[in-house]
């Protein structure tokens, strides 16, 4: 049953331009078991990406307060208990910046995010909700999902690919390309932190007791006399003090359980393999014999692995560390990059293990919203281009190159990615920057900019037989439609940021390769830019467009868990406008 504070208050306040707004919280439970029964009666709500203090007060000085991602923080305030292992606050009348706008501060991410307040030796839990600004939760929920099922399947097709196996096959599992992935992901850094815990794991100084004779003795304390009184037979030796070096410490704990159970992991996961390739004593077809090389290569890893850990066993302290038995995190796990390396690949082993849906810190593996609906725009470009409608067929890049890693991927600037059908080839850029000058231009990156913005979030250049025929911008917008494009502003000149970003794009960027390059001064002076996008999520209604042909500029609707169909028409148009406008300029072209 909820009950109010008791002794403290915990005040979030948000602001929103000039207006600021107070969000308290008031209701709490003092058992952890009925805070993981009743979330949603206990939960207060802030929106993403707007700024947020907090305020930590109480009548006890020594009260404490604990949230999930208070240690990413740049804050001197902040305080480590030594039992809990975990970064607090003690109260203070001055509020404490949770995000700002500024560099050193990381948004809160939506989700649920627990709160915990020690005060008088007594617990009280709640939780604060962290809302999507542009989207519902249900939105960026389908978002978050579409980007992890959508980056773990190209990385599935990939390894099919290159390795030619057949998820039809039996005994082929999607669990088993998935421990694949976790350990091909994780085996360099973990190697790196296993060598360097062997030789060199946490340690603390500590005392401890032992009999001396009392001519050798000396260093004595309360507790040397306090035994030596109660011992006054004993006129020899003295119970005295001596540090002593201790290697018995949570984190080892926790790393000497992670250990234990990846040994089990890989070892069920050898034994696995190992069962199928005896299955097919006999392979027939060049199918199942590439499959069975790729087996052998799966398990060499999964060995190499085990090696290591099977080694680190014999390091002089692992044999003096205890066992783990709370469900806390300590601090390090996080801090400290080789016990991080171990405990990121445990969790992925181990999804269920020490409750880690209850510790919203670790999502901060997860980027932040606007970022995350770049990658997930992205994705759907490539989804778009590859479609039955436009039925591009990707040739190289990312994951698509011959020697992309077999690899969950990432998507880092730069990436791109090129698509061809028939005489037409198209490459889908993702943050590359512009040059400034044209020499620095190639027929692979024939752009270069006049502008002070040189970094869209993505663009299509389309070639036709060889020769370019101009290019889409678009950027990513996770914001209202307002805040993007507003024509009042046009009429009195006083654009926006967004607009003039979006303006600069559609004037300010030329090609010396357009058509087919050449001097041809007429075509000095053509834009090879088709049109600039911006494109937003609108949690309500149905997918829509807006196009400003003054500016060449549109602005396109792309929502989680909505229809994507207008994309996939946008796109078509604008690269049919691109093939019928190039005709005759190619002609002019090759005629000058």
């Amino acid at each position: 049953m909820a009950i109010p504070s008791n002794g403290f208050e915990v005040i979030f306040t948000q602001k929103l331009g000039e207006i600021e707004k107070q969000i308290k919280v008031e209701r709490y439970v003092t058992d952890e078991k009925d805070f993981y029964e009743n979330k949603e009666d206990l939960t207060a709500e802030i929106k993403e990406n707007l700024g947020v203090t907090i305020c930590f007060r109480s009548s006890r000085a020594d009260a404490q307060f604990f949230m999930d991602g208070l240690e990413t923080l740049p804050e001197p305030r902040l305080l480590v208990d030594p039992v809990e292992g975990e970064v607090y606050l003690s109260p203070a009348e001055e509020p404490i910046t949770l995000f700002d706008h500024s560099e050193k501060y990381y948004p809160l991410i939506p989700d649920l995010y627990r709160i915990m307040v020690v005060i008088n030796g007594q617990r009280y839990y709640s939780l604060i909700k962290v809302l999507p600004k542009q989207l519902e939760v249900a939105q960026w929920e389908t978002m978050k999902q579409e980007v992890e099922r959508e980056l773990k399947g190209l990385a599935k097709d990939l390894l099919l690919k290159k390795t030619g196996l057949n998820t039809r096959m039996e005994g082929i599992s999607q669990g088993l390309l998935e421990q694949f992935y976790v350990i091909n992901n994780h085996f360099s850094t973990v190697m790196a932190a296993i060598s360097d815990l062997y030789r060199k794991a946490n340690a603390q100084i500590t005392k401890e007791y032992t009999f001396v004779s009392k001519e050798k003795s000396r260093i004595i304390d309360e507790k040397t006399i306090r035994h030596a009184a109660k011992h006054p037979e004993n006129n020899h030796t003295f119970k005295a003090p001596i540090s002593a070096v201790t290697y018995d410490l949570p984190e080892n704990r926790l790393a000497k359980k992670i250990i234990e159970s990846i040994s089990k992991t890989l070892t069920d996961f050898i034994v696995r393999v190992d069962d199928l390739e005896k299955s097919w004593d006999n392979p027939s077809g060049l199918e199942k014999e590439k499959t069975l090389k790729e087996l052998e290569k799966l398990s060499m890893v999964a060995g190499k692995m085990r090696g290591a850990i099977q080694w680190i066993k014999t390091a002089p302290w692992y044999s003096r560390v205890g066992v783990y038995q709370t469900t806390s995190i300590p601090h390090v796990m996080n801090s400290d990059p080789r016990y991080r390396a171990l405990y990121q690949l445990y969790r992925e082993l181990n999804k269920e293990q020490f409750h880690l849906q209850n510790h919203q810190t670790y999502s901060y593996q997860w980027k932040r919203s606007d970022k995350l609906y770049e990658i997930w725009g992205y994705i759907q470009f490539i989804k778009c281009l590859m479609g039955e409608e436009l039925s591009f067929v990707p040739e190289s890049g990312w994951i698509y190159s011959q020697d992309a890693e077999i690899k969950t991927p990432d998507l880092p600037a730069n990436t791109e990615i090129v698509f061809n059908k028939d005489n037409l080839r198209v490459h889908l850029v993702n943050e590359a920057k512009l040059p400034t000058q044209s020499k620095q231009t190639t027929m692979k990156n024939p752009l270069y900019t006049r502008g002070t913005h040189t970094c869209p979030d993505g663009r299509l250049d389309v070639y036709k037989d060889e020769i370019f025929i101009g290019t889409i911008i678009f950027d990513f917008k996770y914001r209202p439609r307002s805040a993007i494009w507003n024509e009042s502003l046009i009429l009195v000149n006083k654009q926006n940021e967004v607009m003039r970003q979006l303006v600069s794009y559609s004037d300010h960027i030329h090609s010396p390769y357009l058509f087919g390059g050449g001097e041809n001064p007429i075509i000095s002076r053509i834009s090879p830019v088709q049109e600039v996008w911006a494109i937003y999520p609108n949690r309500y209604g149905q997918a829509r467009s807006y196009d400003y042909p003054d500016y060449k500029v549109g602005l396109i609707e792309l929502t989680p868990g909505q229809e994507q169909g207008h994309l996939v028409e946008k796109i078509k148009e604008s690269i049919e406008r691109l093939i019928k406008t190039s005709e005759p300029l190619i002609e002019m072209v090759a005629k000058s």
